[in-house]
């Protein structure tokens, strides 16, 4: 026969299960409360530099320093972001980074081109840019040689019309003097070789005497030529002198498109201005930095670099400048900014403090400081 257990016991039973509950309930909070103690604080920003001064370069001692550098750390500062700068001297693996987000952000001299678009976004802009043109510095006697024979290479039309001119009045005087002879029985011009050495001497004005003419239709092409040669010594002269002229006025203003074709082009792989070159399908030979493709222009490798026009500046005022002429203005306006993975929820915060900093006076100031050094 089955008997019931007692009340007591009952109560007994189920005060210990809830103590049990209870004391399982406390081992799962405090486990709980010690493993969010003992969780790592949230790690810092990955962010690339990309290195090239004055926007942003690896020190020798270590730091990274640049424009673009001290506008993220300022950016950084408003927003509280904890970071760690990574330097990159290749901008395809910037990209690429970004891409598989391996960075949080990138900065430097990070130009917004359609193609970059398309693979990463962009902050509010940071700097203003453009694709500009740096050539070699033309001086000393060989190079005014050179451009002396480059002009006049160019005026061989009119050059060549002159000579025929000249070989025309030596056979048209010798023809009518040949048979005159002076008193002492000598012609004045006995051979076609002394018409065209009369026809010389009378276009430049030296005018020795020793050779002229005695016939009345000789003295009338004499005069003739005189006038002639006037005329044509003045159009060669002048259009030489301004040629040259212009071709150093050109030298030292703004390049457009249409000076690059034909020109051995040097640019900084993936750069702003290889993009700009293969948008307007002109060949180029890439380069791993901008250093190597100024150097090639120096060396007379390459006749042109296409860059940024604030990193061309800046290296030729550090380096090349007694070489290299620097870019005057630029032949495709753009602009710079920080590079972000596509939907970051960076984007929102960090286009309010770029806004905020970049509109200040005192941030002017010091981006101006990095370009006058």
């Amino acid at each position: 026969m089955m008997t019931m257990p007692s009340s007591h016991a009952t109560c007994a039973s189920l005060s210990f299960v809830g103590r049990s509950v209870a004391a399982a309930l406390a081992l799962l909070l405090f486990g709980a409360g010690a493993a969010a103690d003992e969780a790592p604080a949230s790690a810092p920003l990955r962010v690339a530099v990309y290195d090239v001064p004055p926007y942003g370069s690896a020190e020798p001692d270590g730091s990274i320093n640049g424009v673009s550098v001290d506008l993220w750390r300022r950016s950084a500062e408003v927003l509280g972001l904890e970071y760690r700068l990574v330097p990159i001297s290749q901008m395809e693996t910037i990209l690429a980074g970004l891409e598989r987000r391996e960075f949080d952000a990138a900065i430097g001299a990070i130009t917004i081109t359609p193609e970059r678009l398309a693979r990463v976004d962009f902050s509010y802009p940071a700097h203003r840019s453009g694709v500009a043109v740096a050539v070699r510095k033309d001086s000393g006697p060989l190079a005014a040689f050179l451009n002396y024979a480059a002009v006049v290479s160019e005026l061989s039309p009119l050059i060549a019309i002159t000579i025929a001119l000249l070989l025309a009045m030596g056979v048209a005087i010798w023809l009518f003097e040949r048979s005159m002879r002076t008193p002492t029985g000598d012609s004045s011009i006995v051979s076609l070789r002394d018409g065209v050495y009369w026809a010389v001497v009378t276009m430049t004005t030296v005018g020795y005497g020793d050779k002229t003419p005695k016939t009345a239709i000789g003295r009338a092409i004499a005069i003739l030529w005189m006038l002639v040669s006037i005329a044509l010594v003045s159009i060669l002269s002048t259009t030489i002198v301004s040629k040259m002229t212009a071709d150093r006025v050109i030298a030292g203003s703004r390049l457009k498109d249409a000076d690059l074709a034909g020109r051995r082009l040097a640019a900084v792989a993936h750069s702003s201005g290889a993009e700009y070159l293969a948008e307007q399908h002109l060949r180029y030979v890439p380069f791993d930095d901008l250093s190597g493709a100024l150097t090639a222009v120096e060396a007379g490798r390459a006749d042109a670099v296409v860059n940024s026009v604030g990193a061309l500046q800046y290296l030729i005022a550090a380096r090349f400048r007694r070489t290299i002429e620097p870019p005057q203005g630029v032949i495709a306006p753009a602009y710079m900014a920080f590079a972000l993975p596509q939907g970051s929820p960076l984007k929102k915060p960090l286009d309010r403090a770029l806004i905020e900093i970049t509109a200040s006076v005192e941030w002017r100031r010091i981006e101006e400081s990095y370009f006058e050094r």
